[in-house]
């Protein structure tokens, strides 16, 4: 295994293994033709200019979004033919009682024929979703296409039990045969919801790519604003941070494979089928080669967060199920994010080891209550893929977006769009003719693809 790794670890490019380590058939259509957000309206030749990664072009939406929010995205510098984030902005209402369910249907697709009540009990929702796909494009354009429809489908499902919450009928919850409410919160039926959700795109994704190609996977990050809230879901290294003047708020954690050490590592030792003998779950702070056989390490098992000593024994030459730290960690040496959607058919390098056991969709649900706090023209949400990130702070983000939006008037709409624009600018960086860097800088910038939404919170 270890001699495998090795080879493996020279040749892997990003988060992960080759092409040649998924299974993959040519002749299978896709289910949705490549494109970039339809919210751009990029005419054709719009299309092809954006997929240049010698140009690397910006691109921006802002008229076509809702809340007035700003877009801005670019094609990666190389890594890739094609951009593999996807973006997603939308609207729809709550209130409605479908006839059938779309998991009944086997189709996110709400067949909405009775409103409850007289129609004036609607409640608006928008949404806002990134999806960074890795190997293939696929799964994050699918997402796009379909996350927010679950969504919604699974919301209208629960109505009756938020809106008992909300607004308590005479009618007891018991006699609705909802159950007994009393210790469940609204925020907690929706977060039930997005996690529902999430998990069933994943299975749709599993069921799906046995018909159509659907390669790779993709981290995804959603933000959506119902009942005077913002409702964030995470599941990857997407990012999500609100800044309210010099406040700056995280609503968002990556989701790489060293931050979710505790939860894979407790997963591989209570089913060490799931290592095939080839990994261990413990951690030690150097490698441990044969002439270690013997002598006191440093280690920590699955339910440690300190470190001790033990004396190493031949289990210690597996190789970690987790190694490195931060962005740089990689799970089972082989990818960089321990969530997110589809990697259904990804192995270990040269291996029938499957590594999707240990990854899953279900988000981490952040909620901000907007109610509860005064927010001023220029408190935004800054959403955006890893790209951005990986070179650019929360904090720098932060300025940024404080500096761009004080250069225009608070009622020019624009503002937001010029805001996100100079986060991807500043992260895109420049060409130099050594590579992109950043403005004024030899800092490398970023060479990822980059989505980002600057939402404001008053709408």
């Amino acid at each position: 295994m270890w001699g495998r790794v090795q080879v493996f670890v020279g040749s892997v490019v990003n988060k992960l293994a080759p092409k040649s380590n998924t299974t993959t058939e040519p002749n299978k259509p896709r289910k949705y033709l490549y494109e970039r957000p339809h919210f751009l309206k990029l005419g054709q030749k719009q299309q092809q200019e954006v997929t240049n990664t010698s140009s690397r072009t910006i691109v921006t939406a802002g008229e076509n979004l809702p809340r007035r929010a700003g877009y801005a995205e670019v094609i990666n510098g190389g890594k890739s033919a094609v951009n593999e984030d996807q973006g997603a902005a939308e609207e729809f209402f709550l209130g409605y009682k479908p006839t059938k369910t779309a998991t009944e249907q086997k189709q996110p697709v709400m067949v909405m024929t009775e409103v409850v009540g007289d129609g004036s009990d609607l409640v608006p929702v928008t949404y806002f979703g990134i999806f960074d796909g890795h190997a293939g494009a696929d799964a994050a354009l699918l997402a796009s296409k379909i996350l927010h429809k679950h969504i919604e489908d699974k919301l209208n499902c629960t109505w009756e039990v938020i809106n008992q919450k909300l607004v308590p009928s005479k009618q007891k919850a018991e006699d609705l045969n909802l159950g007994n409410l009393s210790n469940i919160s609204v925020d907690e039926l929706i977060t039930g919801v997005l996690e529902e959700a999430f998990v069933e795109l994943d299975d749709q994704i599993m069921r799906e790519r046995l018909t159509y190609t659907i390669r790779g996977g993709c981290a995804a990050i959603v933000t959506m604003f119902m009942f005077g809230k913002v409702y964030v879901a995470n599941a990857g290294d997407c990012r999500a941070v609100l800044c309210a003047g010099e406040k700056i708020v995280p609503l968002s954690r990556d989701h790489t494979p060293y931050a979710e050490r505790e939860r894979l590592t407790n997963l591989g030792d209570a089913k060490p089928e799931l290592l095939h003998g080839e990994f261990t779950c413990t951690e030690y702070t150097r490698r441990i080669f044969r002439q270690d056989i013997g002598h006191r390490v440093l280690y920590r098992s699955p339910h440690m967060t300190g470190w001790a000593y033990k004396v190493a024994d031949y289990d210690a030459l597996k190789f970690p199920l987790v190694t490195r730290t931060g962005k740089k960690s990689r799970l089972m040496e082989t990818i960089g994010v321990a969530r997110g959607f589809g990697d259904h058919d990804l192995r270990v390098f040269d291996s029938d080891i499957y590594v999707k056991p240990f990854l899953t969709p279900i988000p981490e649900v952040e909620i901000f209550d907007t109610k509860e706090e005064e927010l001023g023209e220029n408190c935004v949400i800054i959403m955006a893929s890893d790209g951005l990130w990986d070179v650019i702070s929360n904090s720098e983000a932060a300025a940024i977006v404080r500096q761009t939006l004080a250069s225009y008037n608070s009622n020019d709409y624009k503002r937001y769009t010029a805001a996100a624009q100079e986060l991807v600018t500043q992260a895109r960086g420049f060409y130099t003719g050594q590579g992109w860097r950043k403005k004024n800088s030899d800092d490398q910038a970023s060479f990822d693809d980059i989505s980002v939404f600057v939402i404001p919170l008053h709408d």
